[in-house]
C-alpha cells in the first residue's frame, strides 16, 4: 500500500520558488522528486526547466575542428566550453565520421 505524504502547498511552493530543487525537497520530505513535482503542479506552480539544457554547437565548426584541424576531443570541448562527452555525442548526432587512428611511428 502506498504511503500517503502530506505536503503543504504554501510551504512547498515557497521553498521551491526560493531555489530548492525537487531533489532537495524530496530529501526534506522523505519522498521522491517526482512526488514533489506532481504536488507542485497540483499546487499551481510551474516547474523550472530541467537541469540539462541542450547546448547548441554549430555542426560545421565541429566538423572543421574535428576533421580538418585534427584537434583532440578534449581540446574541442574546451573551445566550445562543454564536456568531451558532449562533443562526442554531437559528433555522432551530426553524422561526423570517426577519424582514422594514426599509425604509430616506427623507428
Amino acid at each position: 500500500m502506498p504511503r500517503i505524504v502530506l505536503l503543504p502547498c504554501t510551504e512547498l511552493s515557497h521553498a521551491y520558488t526560493t531555489g530548492y530543487s525537487t531533489v532537495a525537497l524530496g530529501r526534506r520530505y522523505s519522498c521522491s522528486p517526482t512526488t514533489i513535482a506532481k504536488r507542485l503542479r497540483h499546487c499551481g506552480i510551474t516547474l523550472r526547466r530541467a537541469r540539462f539544457v541542450a547546448i547548441a554547437i554549430d555542426a560545421e565548426l565541429l566538423r572543421q575542428a574535428y576533421l580538418a584541424e585534427h584537434l583532440p576531443i578534449a581540446q574541442i570541448a574546451t573551445r566550445f566550453g562543454v564536456s568531451p562527452s558532449t562533443i562526442a555525442n554531437k559528433r555522432r548526432a551530426y553524422g561526423i565520421p570517426i577519424r582514422p587512428r594514426r599509425r604509430a611511428c616506427s623507428f
